[in-house]
């Protein structure tokens, strides 16, 4: 994932925007003797990398969908200007358009997916109810893009965390610049949960103690307890893994798109929690749900119970995972940390500047 690098909390950008520069294509990437076919000969590696990472899988999550198509049917007005910053396929400036609003503005920060976007809102008759911009939309401005302030803005920027597109940074910058006050925003709010969990599944291919005798667990001393990774890199969906909850379901972060700024949440945060259940804690499980509105008319979640049935939605977004260690215990490998029902723990987060990241640790209470 790209960073700009400037003074203000970094911002992400989407995969082969633009203004990262230069991207190689696959012409440059594959092997010279490799066939190419003539449709993805020009396109940035990146930008097809990521398309078929995650946005075929997107555009098929069907009840993803239905929470737009719902929210905006709510939210838009004949006089209504909508603005959807991150395009993509134009799939949401579509379903815009068919709530007869005065017009939609459609920002794609990459060139090829903005065409293929207009190919796309051609084909199925609305180009005259939608302009595509291929700018960042933090380049946006009115007048030269857009007739005067929207009404409405939707993105669909969410990570697998909840910030990890830097999604606050975005809305705040078009809540601030390019919106009419108390502007209807989708998503209104959301939420960042964690639960705390025990898997043997998980452990096996995240640690080794022996086999046959042998002792392999030194090489547990390169365990990455830090880094939060999502269940699609492993290879797994969460809800097939065989797991118990020790502490279960966590608010750590409250989202209000309508207030909040990139690098609202604070550093570092602590909480006291308390084990509902005895064993050891493998690993930190992420997951997110976000409103339509402020009144929370319709909800959209990546809560791994409330997937099991959406196959597209946990592949293109999943749940994150960070593995635990006791971390009042300093060794050259890693400690697993052992909890007795009832036992209190202290919770410590920390939130990157942008808000887009986060961190966790857990120590026990003596």
């Amino acid at each position: 994932m790209a960073q700009k690098k400037t003074e203000e909390p970094p911002v992400w950008l989407p995969p082969a925007a633009d203004v990262a520069g230069e991207n190689d294509t696959f012409v440059d990437i594959v092997e010279e003797n490799f066939w190419i076919p003539e449709r993805l000969a020009d396109k940035p590696h990146s930008l097809v990398e990521a398309v078929n990472d995650f946005h075929f899988a997107m555009m098929n999550d069907h009840d993803r969908n239905a929470f737009y198509k719902a929210a905006l049917q709510k939210a838009i007005k004949p006089t209504d200007i909508v603005l959807e910053i991150g395009t993509g396929s134009g799939l949401l400036a579509m379903l815009a358009a068919k709530c007869n609003p005065q017009h939609v503005y459609a920002v794609e920060a990459n060139r090829q997916l903005a065409a293929l976007a207009k190919k796309i809102i051609r084909r199925n008759g609305l180009q005259n109810k939608i302009t595509v911009i291929n700018k960042l939309s933090t380049q946006v401005k009115i007048g030269d893009d857009l007739p005067r302030k929207a009404n409405v803005l939707v993105s669909e920027i969410l990570g697998t965390l909840l910030l990890g597109e830097s999604a606050l940074a975005f809305v705040a910058d078009c809540r601030k610049r390019l919106l009419v006050k108390n502007a209807a925003i989708i998503p209104a709010k959301g939420r960042q949960f964690i639960s705390l969990i025990e898997s043997q599944d998980l452990q096996s291919i995240t640690s080794v103690t022996q086999w046959d005798g042998i002792d392999l667990s030194g090489f547990e001393e390169l365990q990455d307890t830090i880094n939060m990774v999502f269940t699609k890199q492993y290879g797994f969906r969460l809800s097939t893994i065989k797991q118990k909850v020790i502490v279960p379901e966590i608010n750590v972060a409250e989202i209000d798109f309508n207030t909040g700024d990139a690098g609202c949440l604070p550093s570092e945060k602590r909480m006291r929690i308390k084990a509902q259940q005895s064993g050891t804690i493998h690993a930190i499980v992420a997951y997110w749900e976000v409103d339509s509105d402020l009144e929370a008319t319709h909800v959209m979640s990546t809560d791994p119970e409330k997937t099991k049935n959406n196959f597209p939605r946990d592949m293109q977004w999943g749940q994150a995972i960070q593995l635990v260690e006791d971390c009042s215990v300093e060794k050259s490998q890693p400690v697993p940390l052992v909890v007795s029902e009832g036992d209190e723990l202290e919770l410590l987060i920390r939130f990157s500047k942008d808000s887009a990241v986060m961190q966790f640790q857990i120590l026990p209470v003596r």
